[in-house]
């Protein structure tokens, strides 16, 4: 894309789905749902490709929007970081419980 192709209302309407793609991951992880990244990187990079296209002006005019993207994107990061250490805790209680089930059941089985 030249910089005279710039469009900047579509390129803040690529902006939106990708930020609406990101709220959706949060909405998911928070209901404990699976969270499929591969259409948001996706989008992402076709961001990063028209902002790297554009002119000195022009991306001066979106970097407080690329700002509000970053934001987002730490957002759901630290989200997820805290659903993995969740999944990790349980992870390790139910290894806990079927250890000391098996402590039992073999205790019970030598007696």
């Amino acid at each position: 894309m030249s910089p005279e192709q710039f469009k900047p209302d579509q390129f803040k309407k690529d902006l939106k789905r990708v930020l609406s793609l990101i709220r959706t991951g949060q909405r998911y992880l928070e209901d404990g749902k699976v969270v499929e990244l591969s259409a948001l990187e996706h989008r992402i990079a076709d961001l990063c490709d028209q902002a790297r296209a554009m002119g000195t002006e022009q991306r001066r005019e979106i970097a407080p929007l690329l700002a509000a993207l970053t934001d987002e994107l730490g957002q759901l990061e630290n989200n997820m970081q805290q659903e993995y250490s969740d999944i990790q805790r349980q992870l390790r209680g139910i290894s806990n419980t079927a250890q000391a089930t098996n402590a039992y059941a073999q205790a019970a089985r030598t007696k």
